[in-house]
């Protein structure tokens, strides 16, 4: 009996019941019927289809060259050790976006099935057993099989004697036990049951596998346990292998010719020849290059997006050989360390919560298009209706807020403010910058200032806990659709989330609601964690949803389904071709 795939809705404001029926993986093979006591219910409200092929562009065209600027040089190139984008962009291309499974190429909202064709849970769902793809290949054409994706997974959840488990251990779900079992299958079991466990693998910043055992396992035999992918050749299975990365000048990929997705009439893909990705560090010689002809894509991300101003100026010059797209949200919110003093005390960090005016951030850093919301979406049927009439969020009545957070901060023993650090990266600087202008004049200036590190100390110093604020960031808490993909962000076990606390609650409310299968109970849980995190335990210094994320597109870039959830949807470019 093989089992077709489950088609995963991440998007929580629909339920469905699960299924279980094994769907025919050929046509002709009947379905089987799932054991009768599967329950009727689950959290992520799973729904079976038959696997289906990606769709072919219209006339898609082999070859080409693609040339996509690409913001930075990554600050490293081990995303179990460092985030950001200038990492994760050309990770996708070489690894994949998501692991076991990926977000769906036409409803991002959706999990779809990756490098796991189909999967099962047991009837808790305390177990899930994963189906491989028999047809994937490392770059160097090494069959990728169930132990890879076990031992991968085993690295990133405990690390090795001497390397810690990777950053985003904390977000991989309660795994008890991994077991690859035959069939090329792998079982994992959970701690506690998750209906939603598969979407997990689905995030692109998350238990993403970089590192094949057969290449990886002789370094670590060897002393070598602070390897980072570039020490074995990038070797992915991915779409993109790495031809020359040339620091600070340009990275170079080309296709992998044993890539295994086919398009829907039985092609291989990808279509084009090869991504190259100029390192354009200033945002005017980006923009100034596309113009000039030179670029087929602006870069995305924090810094070089587009203004709205420049998009109406390349649109009256190029008119209709361009195609600018407006980049899904990541969500801001602020990192506090409220595991020590004196954000330990609920006085300072509503006085924080209060102080802050979240509209300065739309308006100073999102040009205006941003939206204030908490920890959903402000559109998620998971949010709050009334989010925008809390303290600190009502814009209305920000003069009677900063009264009182003033009020708060003299009660808990801090009339004229205490000194401040605000973490933050390189390339974030002007969002610290703005958190600086808002804390100046509730904490003195001479008491906030900015720290500024490399992408790899900024993120060792959030895992060490060794921060009081961070500057307005997103990863982590990315996933704002989904409760279980966003409890890493959130949860006290992890080391490395950008809210540090010790509160039990907020582990113990995450825990409920990944357990629960009614819909209705989902979404009343699911406010009152946002209530909770947000005005009750003041833990989450949400600001909203930036906004003002333009970027453009040669019109003959054809193939592509824009980002719907993250700027990183859809962002391995498989399904693209250049109609030139």
């Amino acid at each position: 009996m093989r089992h077709g795939s489950y088609r995963l809705l991440a998007v929580l404001g629909v339920t469905l019941a699960l299924l279980l029926l094994a769907t025919a993986c050929g046509a002709a093979e009947a379905p089987t019927p799932a054991p009768t006591k599967a329950p009727t219910t689950v959290v992520a409200s799973p729904t079976p289809v038959p696997p289906t092929p990606t769709p072919a562009p219209p006339e898609a065209k082999y070859g080409g060259i693609a040339i996509f600027a690409h913001r930075n040089d990554p600050q490293g190139w081990d995303t179990m050790r460092t985030s950001g984008s200038d990492l994760q962009d050309p990770m996708m291309l070489m690894y994949g976006t998501g692991s076991l499974t990926r977000e769906c190429r036409d409803n991002q909202f959706e999990t779809c099935p990756y490098l796991a064709e189909s999967w099962e849970p047991n009837a808790d769902f305390t177990a899930w057993t994963f189906k491989i793809r028999d047809n994937v290949f490392w770059h160097d054409g090494t069959p990728f099989t169930a132990e890879d994706a076990r031992w991968g997974l085993d690295f990133a959840l405990k690390g090795v004697k001497g390397r810690a488990p990777a950053r985003f251990a904390g977000t991989m779900g309660p795994i008890e036990k991994m077991e690859v079992q035959p069939g090329n299958r792998l079982r994992i079991t959970l701690a506690s049951p998750m209906g939603a466990f598969p979407t997990i693998f689905a995030q692109n910043d998350t238990a993403q596998l970089e590192f094949p055992k057969h290449l990886t396992e002789p370094e670590l035999n060897k002393g070598n346990v602070n390897l980072a992918p570039n020490e074995v050749n990038w070797v992915g299975m991915g779409a993109y292998k790495m031809l020359k990365y040339d620091k600070g000048a340009v990275i170079q990929y080309r296709k992998f010719d044993r890539y295994w997705e086919k398009d829907a009439k039985g092609r291989a893909m990808p279509y084009i020849d090869g991504i190259d990705a100029p390192i354009m560090k200033e945002q005017s010689t980006m923009v100034a290059a596309f113009r000039a002809g030179r670029l087929d894509r602006t870069s995305p991300y924090a810094g070089r997006y587009i203004t709205a101003e420049q998009e109406k100026i390349i649109k009256a010059e190029m008119g209709d050989k361009v195609v600018v797209y407006r980049y899904p949200t990541f969500g801001k919110l602020i990192g506090i360390n409220a595991s020590k003093a004196p954000y330990n005390d609920v006085r300072v960090r509503q006085a924080l919560s209060l102080w802050i005016d979240r509209q300065s951030y739309m308006d100073a850093i999102e040009s205006g298009y941003g939206q204030i919301s908490a920890v959903w979406f402000a559109k998620s049927p998971l949010a709050n209706p009334d989010v925008l009439t809390w303290p600190g969020w009502n814009t209305k009545t920000k003069e009677a807020d900063k009264k009182k957070a003033k009020e708060l901060l003299a009660s808990a023993g801090y009339p004229n403010g205490f000194k401040v650090t605000i973490l933050t990266g390189q390339s974030w600087i002007n969002y610290a910058e703005w958190l600086k202008g808002q804390l100046d004049p509730l904490m003195g200036t001479a008491n906030v200032n900015i720290a500024i590190f490399d992408s790899a100390t900024y993120n060792k110093k959030i895992c060490d806990g060794d921060f009081d604020l961070i500057q307005p960031l997103s990863s982590g808490v990315q996933a704002r659709h989904s409760p279980e993909a966003i409890a890493g962000g959130y949860v006290s076990t992890n080391k490395c989330s950008y809210i540090r606390h010790d509160d039990k609650k907020v582990d113990e409310l995450f825990a409920r609601i990944q357990a629960i299968g009614d819909q209705a109970e989902r979404v009343k849980l699911a406010r009152e964690i946002e209530r909770y995190l947000s005005i009750e335990s003041w833990l989450a210094l949400n600001i909203g949803e930036d906004g003002a994320n333009f970027v453009a597109f040669r019109n003959y870039v054809k193939g592509w389904n824009p980002p719907q959830v993250t700027p990183y949807s859809n962002a391995d470019y498989v399904t693209v071709w250049l109609d030139k």
